[in-house]
């Protein structure tokens, strides 16, 4: 009875969430800001050459996600041999639950529900291991081009931009090593004062000891693919779009937005709006329109998130969560 009572919940939330989802994107298609934006672009006319951009950022969308399954495929390798079409369905069942959670957590549950319930501990520490890996990416890349926005805006002279870049490099050694280091950060954390939900994270970081040199490097490198990936998509949609931003202004602008927006910690279907505010703030800077701004934001929402979403609700549906109840 109890097992079966569990099911009946699991089947209630797998409506509310596949209902959630179409209901997002029937209002973001209809009601927001940057569907509005994103048609008023497209009313000005778009050239053959801009066509073939967005042609670009589409196809790309399997080779980002694609990087990112091969990825999850290294990572459970200490554990368990998973097949790439397994790998696919396991991330883009990620992607759907992480829509509607703050800073993408579902990501967690929907990877967990599409894999091997023998391994929940080993699930979870991958998940971070490849968020850890990704955001610092998103991070050292973005420390590093923000240099450029130290020149063009605050104009510092040659002596600051040293000191400023001294700063930067600095920061990303300091990364770096922790990257490498994270089992002994957890222990480092057991030793601080403070309240006790640090041991969480600590215990969950030290599973990360599994993981050999080796592999940390190929988990880094993929991520720094998927990010040059993603930095290609956005600059295919502003030309797409009509932008004639340079592609070091451009370098400039998108990395500054892809690292405030790791520090966002909103459920996608709500970043969209604070990525739009930001979006406007930065390239506003570049002499780039409010409605380009925000129909760029839109666009990457929809290509990099929603189809791909979809696509793992179906996953999730599927999904026989009844090995994750106990008899």
């Amino acid at each position: 009875m109890q097992k079966q009572t569990a099911g009946l919940i699991i089947l209630v939330a797998k409506v509310i969430l596949a209902t959630g989802l179409l209901w997002l994107l029937w209002y973001q298609l209809t009601d927001k800001e940057g569907a509005g934006a994103l048609f008023s672009a497209l009313t000005k006319g778009i050239t053959y050459e801009g066509w073939l951009w967005l042609a670009l950022c589409i196809l790309l969308m399997p080779l980002n996600w694609g990087l990112e399954a091969y990825k999850w495929k290294k990572l459970m390798s200490p554990h368990m041999e998973v097949a790439l079409f397994s790998a696919i369905k396991t991330v883009l069942a990620g992607i759907t639950a992480g829509l509607v959670t703050p800073a993408r957590i579902g990501e967690y549950a929907g990877r967990l529900i599409t894999s091997d319930p023998r391994h929940k501990t080993e699930v979870i520490s991958a998940t971070l291991l490849g968020s850890i890996g990704q955001n610092l990416c998103n991070i050292i890349f973005g420390l590093m081009f923000s240099t450029w926005f130290l020149r063009s805006v605050f104009q510092p002279g040659m002596a600051g931009t040293v000191i400023y870049g001294a700063v930067i490099l600095a920061q990303v050694i300091f990364l770096v090593f922790v990257y490498y280091r994270l089992p002994q950060v957890a222990h480092w954390l057991e030793r601080l004062p403070g309240p006790g939900f640090k041991n969480k994270y600590s215990d969950r970081l030290k599973t990360l000891d599994l993981y050999d040199t080796p592999l940390l490097h190929t988990v880094i490198l993929l991520s720094a693919a998927r990010y040059v990936v993603y930095f290609i998509q956005y600059f295919a949609v502003m030309q797409f779009l009509g932008s004639e931003t340079g592609l070091v202004e451009s370098a400039r602008c998108i990395s500054g937005i892809f690292l405030v927006q790791t520090g966002i910690p909103l459920p996608a279907f709500l970043s969209i709006f604070a990525r739009g505010e930001l979006a406007i703030l930065v390239w506003s800077a570049a002499g780039i329109s409010e409605v380009v701004a925000l129909a760029a934001t839109f666009s990457l929402w929809l290509i990099n998130l929603i189809i791909p979403g979809l696509t793992g609700l179906y996953f999730l549906m599927r999904a026989d969560v009844n090995k994750f109840i106990g008899d």
